[in-house]
């Protein structure tokens, strides 16, 4: 009877490595090879971070597509913070020329105006999200969106002697949304008296005005419905084009 087998093959072709004077195959990787300095540490979390958030934002899309989310409010107010904080992590690239540049290392081609931020993160990172990266490039959730939409084309075909009055519709709201609402709007209109232009001093602002005005609802026959009244919908078309400025761009 034949001893037992040797526990591994013994292997009939050896390996070489290819003689490259320019790779060190004996390099050990840390922490201090990949993030040299604290700015690509700045950039590669802000990079992992806009990662999370369109990861989530896709799961969040396709959860309220299928109705497996029903609250509009929560779905609202939830999308527009992921939304303002995707727009302050871009914002931090562009604080120095050094944070561009390593931007520019880690993700070829990028515009300065960091428009192809996700297609290119999408490519490099093997990131399918499109339905995160159409609601971040719009800049408003799809309650929104879709309401401004609704308005724009029956604002016209609606006759001024059917439409409901304002104030009867508010008066039936809850006093503390009709609070959060007031204050929204006045803290917007002191900004604009401070002369506040760009883009990264109004959208935030208005954006709360819009979320405020949208939780702001009617009880009628046992049901709510979203208070609707012409300004609604010209204050959101205002939030769509703070969000397509550029950073400082004025408007």
């Amino acid at each position: 009877m034949s001893g037992l087998p040797a526990y591994a093959p013994t292997a009939t072709t050896s390996y070489t490595p290819a003689d490259n004077p320019n790779v060190n195959f004996h390099q050990e990787f840390s922490r201090a090879t990949l993030l040299p300095t604290t700015v690509h540490k700045a950039v590669y979390e802000s990079l992992c971070e806009i990662f999370s958030i369109a990861t989530v934002l896709e799961m969040i899309e396709n959860s309220f597509l299928k109705d497996y989310i029903t609250d509009k409010e929560k779905y609202t107010s939830t999308v527009m913070r992921m939304i303002n904080q995707y727009q302050m992590l871009l914002k931090g690239f562009g604080k120095t020329p050094t944070h561009k540049s390593v931007l520019a290392e880690i993700l070829p081609g990028i515009e300065d105006t960091h428009d192809n931020l996700l297609p290119l993160m999408q490519e490099k990172f093997r990131l399918h999200v499109p339905l995160a990266i159409e609601r971040l490039t719009s800049g408003v959730p799809a309650t929104i969106q879709h309401f401004h939409t609704v308005v724009e084309s029956t604002s016209e075909a609606k006759d001024e002697s059917t439409t409901q009055p304002p104030g009867s519709a508010s008066a039936s709201a809850s006093a503390r949304l009709v609070a959060e609402a007031t204050g929204s709007f006045i803290t917007l209109m002191d900004a604009l008296k401070l002369n506040y232009k760009t883009k990264s001093q109004l959208h935030p602002l208005l954006s709360d005005l819009v979320v405020s005005l949208n939780d702001l609802v009617s009880k009628e026959n046992d049901s709510s419905k979203p208070i609707d009244f012409p300004g609604k919908s010209k204050l959101v078309g205002w939030l769509i084009k703070l969000n397509n400025l550029e950073e400082n761009q004025d408007i």
